[in-house]
């Protein structure tokens, strides 16, 4: 009897255990497989500007349920003026704390021992750089003033206080980094002090050479060439190098860097007798590259965040193969006191997806763009469940920051709730490509499945959405990106959008006269090798065999005209001479609604990639030339709508005021 519950225990455990795989190999959702972590990132403690220390921001965050705090305090706050050429040596410096004026490596050992100790919330270091400033004005004229000093990047993730010490910030640590460019001048005022120094050692005219020589030694002094930046702050504005230089430095240590607060609502304030200035800088994102992301929520609505603005365009510019990798956005809490200036912990939040609670996935899914950002008025926030793009032939998601291998229209999947319930009614955008393609008030909770079938399936494309109760309580995701694709890595075959599957075609190529060619039929696509990779554990769907098409008879007239092929359950091509230039060569189109056609009434006209100018080019048409209308867009020019339009079997857009409606085309060919 004990051998036997002993073997079917055994067998249980077994059983359980391959259960709990089979669950983690095919999900029921790829958001489901990932836990919700609530991030605070870039608080502010004692070791700069904050009232509070680290270990009390640990604590407070655990009483409020937050899991994680990234800090931000300053990496130097130290702004100084010189008298020229001797600014190094004579001048008037304000220096506030910051972790490089009290100490990086303290800093870093607070934070960390602070982690060991506290046990629900993961505390990490970071900070906020000022990588440049510069100077215009004059205190004798009363408007000295310092532009961009708070123009800031945060950078989280440098592993040791010699990488904080060394960051390449104005009026920091001595470093070697930057030699070779100052080296030249130093080498030669040197040089010269030297020669000084020999002469008032020989007795030379020493009423002159004693002045000269002290004066070469303040040079010299002046311009060493152990600075902690390779820019000055007294030769204007050094454009977007001092910023990349920061960016860059921070991913050469594998650390990240986000732009922080790019819409200061004040751009001037007065910081003892000088002015500070800094203007909105979001068309930065478009000027800077390689940086992790930016700022896209904080303690008001961020413009960058609106459909087509400076975020879209640099996702597109990622998509058009311009860019590395992807922007994403993160909510910045800028905490500095509890109830200063409105200031709350965990009033704007970071949630991060995540399969462990721990530094290292935290890191790892920020990264990768897995989070998406909330501002909240109270401890009822939005909570964003689910967000899925999906190919519903072929069963495959992706979820934030991911990107999903399509072969179908996307399906859009949607949950949103506020965690505490109640009534809530809230505003969703779903932006796709910089363009708002649905939008709908909604009471919460709220789902939806949403196909797009406005998608061209050209190329690639991404999707975000945002969702508002008002200005204090809203949401904005990081986006999925879709690649479309006719087979997927070889196993998933592609299927015409219409739901009835077609038997496959030969295609016609199309005649040039006086001398027509006949049609060739397109190689068959065949299966993939043994140990091709699957996606998914797609099945593989396999092709019909064509059935055999009998020699076209082509007639010797000056316009020739072919008898349509027959093939069974095929509806008969349309007239080669009338197929798109564009035609795909898998298969000839299905006649079209003659309601649908749109013929264009200026010579010239262009396709664009998108509803304006501003997008590239696809290919210019002459006068008469005829397009397949497929819908209108919301976005005028002139009191006119941008459309989408085929060409071929390819999608683009043109501004309705170069078309007008043109008769219907011939849907058979004429027989013999």
């Amino acid at each position: 009897m004990l051998s036997y519950l002993y073997r079917h225990s055994k067998f249980f455990r077994w059983g359980a255990l391959f259960v709990f795989w089979l669950v983690m190999a095919f999900p029921s959702s790829s958001f489901a497989i990932y836990i919700q972590l609530d991030t605070i990132a870039d608080v502010k403690t004692n070791f700069s500007e904050g009232c509070a220390s680290i270990k009390d921001i640990g604590n407070q965050s655990e009483r409020l349920g937050i899991d994680a705090v990234i800090f931000g305090d300053y990496a130097r706050n130290s702004i100084e003026f010189g008298a020229k050429p001797f600014e190094r040596i004579f001048k008037n410096a304000t220096e506030g704390p910051s972790v490089l004026g009290l100490s990086a490596s303290g800093f870093i050992s607070e934070v960390n021992d602070n982690d060991r100790q506290i046990k629900k919330t993961i505390l990490i270091p970071g900070v906020e750089t000022v990588p440049f400033y510069f100077w215009s004005g004059s205190n004798y004229d009363k408007n000295l003033t310092a532009h961009n000093w708070d123009k800031h990047l945060m950078v989280i993730g440098l592993p040791t206080a010699q990488e904080y010490e060394q960051l390449p910030l104005q009026n920091s640590n001595l470093s070697s980094k930057y030699t070779d460019p100052l080296l030249k001048q130093f080498a030669i005022i040197g040089f010269l002090f030297m020669v000084s120094v020999g002469a008032v050692y020989k007795g030379y005219a020493r009423i002159l050479t004693v002045p000269l020589m002290v004066l070469l030694l303040l040079l010299t002094a002046n311009n060493h060439p152990f600075r902690s930046s390779p820019f000055d702050a007294y030769y204007g504005d050094q454009g977007m190098q001092p910023y990349q230089n920061m960016i860059d430095y921070a991913n050469s240590k594998g650390a990240m860097v986000f732009w922080n607060h790019m819409e200061s609502p004040s751009g001037i304030r007065q910081h003892g007798t000088i002015s500070l200035e800094t203007l909105p800088y979001p068309d930065d994102l478009l000027k800077t590259k390689n940086y992790t992301g930016f700022q896209v929520v904080g303690d008001h609505p961020i413009q960058q965040a609106e459909a087509g603005q400076q975020w879209d365009q640099v996702l597109m510019e990622y998509l058009q193969g311009k860019r590395e990798q992807p922007v994403w956005g993160y909510g910045g809490n800028d905490y500095l006191c509890e109830d200063q200036n409105g200031d709350r912990l965990g009033s704007v939040r970071t949630i991060v997806l995540v399969r462990e609670k721990n530094r290292d996935t935290l890191f790892d899914a920020i990264r990768k763009g897995r989070m998406y950002s909330v501002r909240q008025v109270d401890d009822n926030r939005l909570s964003l469940d689910e967000f899925l793009v999906e190919d519903q032939k072929t069963g495959q998601q992706a979820t934030l920051g991911q990107e999903l291998t399509s072969t179908d229209f996307p399906a859009v999947k949607l949950k949103l709730r506020s965690i505490k319930g109640g009534n809530k009614t809230a505003e969703i955008q779903i932006i796709r490509n910089g363009i708002l393609v649905k939008q709908e008030n909604v009471s919460l909770p709220y789902e939806l499945t949403w196909r797009d079938v406005g998608n061209d399936q050209q190329g690639r494309a991404y999707y975000r959405i945002k969702a508002s109760v008002n200005s204090m309580d809203h949401l904005v995701s990081n986006p999925i990106f879709v690649k479309f694709s006719d087979s997927p890595g070889d196993v998933v075959a592609s299927l015409p959008p219409p739901t009835k599957q077609k038997t496959p075609v030969r295609s016609l190529r199309v005649p040039v006269a006086p001398k027509p060619s006949v049609p060739q039929s397109p190689a068959i696509a065949t299966p993939p090798a043994p140990g091709a990779p699957a996606i998914f554990r797609a099945k593989t769907m396999v092709k019909p065999e064509p059935s055999p098409v009998p020699k076209i008879a082509i007639p010797k007239i000056t316009t020739p005209v072919l008898d349509a092929p027959v093939v069974p359950s095929i509806t008969p091509p349309v007239a080669p001479d009338e197929v798109m230039a564009k035609a795909s060569p898998k298969s000839v189109r299905p006649p079209v609604d003659p309601k649908k056609i749109l013929k264009v009434v200026v010579d010239g006209v262009s396709l664009r990639k998108g509803p304006g100018t501003v997008f590239p080019k696809i290919i210019k048409l002459k006068k008469g030339a005829e397009l397949e209308f497929v819908r209108r867009t919301n976005i005028k020019l002139n009191n006119k709508n941008w459309l989408v339009v085929k060409r071929g079997n390819r999608s683009a857009y043109v501004w309705e005021g170069v078309v007008q409606w043109a008769k219907a085309r011939p849907s058979k060919m004429e027989s013999k």
